[in-house]
């Protein structure tokens, strides 16, 4: 249940944090102008981007919250290294053409590889005993 709790804050913190840089990034895109990115340019890439950037951190923040409220201890340099790699597999598999469950990937990556790798002792030592 603890592990369930963590996806879910993780999910939440995504999700708040998504919109968050999605509003932040039309505001930057809109007014100073963006390169282009996933086929589009100016609010439309600076919004997507600064989104799926929130996105992974969010649930990184998410399941940082969730640990802590847990009182379990842990060391997040491995999952700040997978927050930045799952942002950067956002960015890459991100296109405006795209369908719509390769979008929803884009929101259950973080999510997912964060709360695997901060209980990964966890989740091993379950299944081998």
């Amino acid at each position: 249940m603890k592990i369930f709790t963590q996806f879910l804050s993780g999910l939440v913190g995504s999700v708040v944090l998504g919109i968050i840089g999605l509003i932040i990034g039309t505001i930057i895109g809109g007014n100073f102008g963006f390169p282009e990115f996933g086929g589009n340019a100016g609010y439309e890439s600076g919004g997507v981007f600064f989104s799926i950037v929130g996105i992974s951190f969010g649930s990184l923040l998410g399941i940082m919250f969730a640990k802590k409220m847990q009182k379990e201890q842990h060391k997040y340099m491995f999952a700040l290294i997978t927050a930045i790699i799952t942002t950067c597999i956002g960015i890459f598999l991100f296109d405006y053409n795209m369908s719509f469950i390769v979008k929803l990937t884009i929101l259950f990556i973080p999510s997912v590889m964060l709360t695997a790798v901060t209980n990964w002792r966890k989740i091993y030592f379950r299944k081998v005993s």
